[in-house]
């Protein structure tokens, strides 16, 4: 049979509206409506809503609304600047249009007009000179678990457990924890009264490799010969109080041990550091610590005030249709969540709020709620439920302390193309809810309303049905990176349920987890000997011709794309029997994928995990990869795997493998660091932004991210961010000739002259040009290291490579001649060896008497051109420490 491959449902003419301006675009010939342009403005408080005289946000939405009613065809044109909401911005039925003029909300300026949540913070005067503190007054009560640095995320104040002399281990309790070493005692028993519930505990990996879950203290109590602490029930119950593993899943939810110690304490001013900042509610002060030579009067600095910036929410008789959003920017947005129920993750930011055993429904014993999976998730700070045909085009949603935009109940048609999604604290996207896998169930009805909308109350009348689950949405030429800020475990992309969903043509990197996921957790109760357990909606759903690279860089335990549980809709014979080729043509496709450059400890490339089932790999690629190309643990079968190219093996199943229908057939094995002889084109040409969103590959960080060998005939394949079609190669000072293909490739002629030059984008080489390269590229190698991530001191990249053990070694290749090489110093560190090539060890002493980041322990001479591999042994001292090298190439 083959593969499905459907046509696009929206054509790539609407790219080009947004470089049209507004004003010139509505025109509409006598025949059709009226057109109404209306104008908003920052300081609108006109009532015409004219460009002489711009409405606010609100006038612009109530004039609209009395304009749509009258029949007319209606746009609203946001003038530049930023427009601070004072509560969120809501769309009901009454905003709808319709399907020949639907009314639309645009920029004036595609890059100029933010929609925000927060407040500038000004006034800031000089609290600690020596610590390089700040502070400045806010409104008493301001909430808020996010703070914004010119436009971008900055970290809480934290420390890793080990910086504040904790030990490895404390002694668990049913309810937290008793605490007997001085020095673990002497910070907790300082906690005032009014800090300790601000206070929380992040566990980094402790409730499987997969998650990273924050707690809050609930009390601190000191005593004679220990202090009692106590943590926030719900969240420490939920990580430590999971009910073991019940004979029909595929899957169970790890326990965290009583004993653990977190891997960081945030949220508490003794623990600022450069870059950090502390919000003391109570008093109405904020706290930050410039990076040094920072001038904090030259810095634009945002406090989120709201949680939600936008829903669009109606009902299922009578939704939101026909409304877009068009060349907009979204930002600066909190979640207060996390701080009144802590965030006991499960998998994807999907967290425990009740009971430990919430979601696991008939399965355990006591049995919990349902239906299976029934988790909390992460707030979309723009959300849309109980609507049609809403279109989300050209729009940047950025620093934003939830999930960028999710897509929920009721919501079909829903258009998401061109935009850029960056610097969340969760996942990027959202689609589904954790609530809906039954909707034809009627004792799902109450859970559904209550947590698959924004408002139970508005919705208390609605019929539930099918109609209920998202359908029918596009995922379109969209860059997602830069997500999970704060909560780790985010995917670029989360879809939890729907039918006739595509994602297509989107570019997904530098997550911390996975890149796309589709059926988390709901699966657990399906596998091979109990296949029809727990079925869903999910039917016909894509993810096509994507590149996702630069994934699972802190994490563990994801891939590329992972997918979970049931994915197909069950079609019968006339005699009842399964019709096989039927279902799986209700089933999930992904087809046309381009995945590269996962950390060296990932699983799986394309994951098909526990419970899964009809599911289709076809012409996918995956190279520089760790793992398997595909595979998983506990699917229940029915895959198929065909026509991909492939760098690492096909059909590795874990644990229980699946025991029915799997099919791997004419596979193609590739080199780990193919060129065009290996991979065709045509893929790599159809992955990522389509050619009328090119353009939008310049939103990310310009960074070569893979390079060939070179080929006989001179050609080097490229994948480099940051793109444009002007955007010049180089070797050494040369500009190469190039040849762009698709919006992530690029293949470029190298001559024989040139062989040895380092190749740069965007500029040509410096005589002295340096090339920072993290730990966790694939060129280094390690055998008893350990990573350690999210330490918030001043590490490269934010983690690094450390070791215990005498005689534990890393290494690394790079071409180049002369290296750098990178490192923490510090009072518990003391000797290693450094060796190139064949030459002789060179011994380095790493002690300092102060931690001192992220920096250079050793520099070579001078060396000769080409490759040289490096490798670095641990000699004494209590650790070694690698952050990574930096290559040299002079002329």
């Amino acid at each position: 049979m083959s593969v499905r491959k459907w046509s696009r449902k929206l054509t790539p003419i609407l790219a080009a509206v947004l470089l049209v301006p507004a004003l010139v675009l509505t025109g509409a010939p006598a025949a059709q409506a009226a057109a109404a342009q209306l104008v908003a403005a920052p300081d609108g408080q006109g009532s015409d809503c004219t460009r002489e005289a711009p409405c606010g946000l609100a006038g612009a939405q109530l004039r609209a609304r009395e304009l749509v009613g009258s029949g007319s065809a209606v746009t609203v044109t946001l003038l530049a600047g930023r427009y601070d909401l004072s509560q969120t911005l809501r769309f009901s039925a009454q905003d709808s249009g319709t399907p020949e003029h639907p009314v639309v909300w645009r920029a004036a300026d595609p890059d100029a007009v933010v929609i925000s949540g927060g407040t500038s913070v000004t006034g800031w005067t000089q609290y600690d000179a020596a610590g390089g503190i700040w502070a400045a007054d806010v409104p008493v009560g301001s909430r808020s678990r996010q703070l914004y640095v010119d436009g971008a995320w900055a970290p809480v104040a934290q420390a890793t457990a080990r910086e504040l002399g904790f030990p490895t281990s404390w002694s668990g309790t049913s309810t937290g924890y008793r605490v007997t070493d001085a020095t673990s005692r002497r910070w907790l028993d300082a906690l005032r009264p009014e800090e300790v519930g601000q206070v929380e505990f992040v566990y980094t990996g402790k409730t499987g490799p997969w998650t990273q879950s924050r707690c809050p203290l609930s009390s601190v109590t000191p005593g004679e010969s220990a202090t009692t602490l106590t943590m926030l029930k719900t969240c420490w119950d939920g990580m430590t109080k999971r009910p073991p593993r019940a004979p029909i899943e595929s899957g169970g939810l790890p326990n965290m041990s009583t004993s653990t110690v977190p891997t960081y304490v945030a949220n508490h001013y003794s623990l600022l550091s450069a870059g950090e900042w502390y919000l003391d509610s109570a008093a109405g002060r904020l706290y930050y610590a410039p990076q040094p030579g920072v001038d904090i009067h030259d810095l634009d600095i945002t406090l989120p005030r709201l949680e939600r910036l936008v829903t669009v929410s109606g009902t299922l008789a009578e939704p939101v249709h026909d409304l877009s959003f068009e060349g907009l920017q979204f930002s600066y947005a909190t979640w207060l969540g996390p701080s009144v129920t802590g965030f006991a993750e499960v998998q994807s930011n999907l967290h425990i709020t009740g009971a430990p055993n919430q979601g696991k429904c008939t399965v355990t014993v006591p049995a919990g709620t349902c239906p299976y999976g029934a988790l909390s998730q992460p707030l979309g700070n723009v959300d849309v439920t109980a609507s049609r045909n809403v279109r989300f085009v050209g729009n940047s949603f950025r620093a934003l302390g939830g999930a960028g935009l999710s897509v929920r109940y009721g919501a079909h048609g829903t258009v998401i193309e061109g935009n850029h999604i960056t610097d969340t604290s969760g996942t990027g996207l959202f689609l589904g809810c954790t609530y809906d896998p039954q909707p034809w169930d009627p004792t799902t009805h109450d859970g559904i309303k209550q947590n698959c909308t924004p408002d139970p109350a508005a919705v208390a009348g609605d019929q539930i049905g099918r109609d209920e689950a998202v359908s029918d949405t596009l995922v379109a030429n969209n860059v997602v990176h830069a997500v999970g800020r704060d909560y780790k475990a985010a995917p670029g992309i989360t879809v939890l349920f729907g039918r006739d969903l595509r994602m297509v043509h989107n570019e997904v990197y530098d997550t911390p987890y996975t890149g796309i996921t589709a059926g988390v957790v709901q699966g657990h109760a399906t596998d091979a000997d109990n296949p029809s357990n727990n079925p869903n909606v999910n039917a016909r759903n894509e993810i096509s011709d994507n590149v996702i690279h630069d994934y699972m860089q802190e994490l563990r335990d994801g891939g590329a794309i992972y997918v979970e549980g049931h994915q197909a809709e069950y079609v019968h014979t006339a005699d009842g029997t399964l019709d096989v080729e039927a279902t799986r043509a209700n089933g999930f496709v992904a087809s046309g994928n381009v995945a590269f450059n996962d950390r060296p400890d990932t699983n799986y490339t394309y994951y098909d995990d526990a419970g899964s089932q009809f599911i289709t790999w076809d012409a996918n690629v995956a190279f520089r990869t760790a793992g398997a190309s595909q595979g998983g643990c506990s699917p229940a079968g029915y895959l198929w795997t065909i026509n991909n190219y492939f760098a690492q093996r096909v059909g590795r199943y874990a644990c229980s493998p699946p025991a029915l229908a799997v099919t791997a057939e004419n596979n193609t094995a590739i080199p780990a660091s193919p060129t065009l002889d290996d991979v065709p084109e045509a893929i790599l040409a159809g992955a990522g932004l389509e050619p009328a969103y090119s353009t939008l590959s310049k939103v990310g960080p310009r960074v070569l991210r893979y390079q060939s060998p070179r080929r006989a005939d001179g050609t080097v394949l490229l994948a480099a961010t940051g793109l444009r079609d002007q955007t010049k190669i180089y070797a050494g000072r040369t500009e190469l000739e190039r040849r762009r293909i698709g919006s992530t490739f690029v293949e470029v002629v190298v001559p024989d002259s040139l062989a040895s030059q380092p190749i740069s984008v965007g500029m040509p080489a410096h005589p002295q040009q340096t090339t920072r390269v993290n730990e966790t590229d694939p060129s280094v190698t390690s055998s008893g290291w350990s990573r350690s991530a999210s330490r918030g001191l001043g590490d490269f990249q934010d983690d690094l490579l450390f070791t215990r053990t005498d005689g534990a070694t890393v290494s690394f290749t790079f071409t180049g001649n002369r290296v750098r090489i990178h490192g923490e110093k510090n009072n518990d560190q003391a000797a290693v060896a450094i060796a190139i090539d064949d030459q002789d060890p060179v011994t380095v002493d790493t002690a300092s008497p102060t931690r001192v980041a992220d920096a250079v322990v050793y520099e070579s001479p001078r060396l000769g051109d080409g490759p040289h591999t490096v490798t670095i042994t641990k000699l004494s001292g209590t650790y070694a420490t690698f952050d990574g090298y930096e290559y040299v190439y002079r002329w």
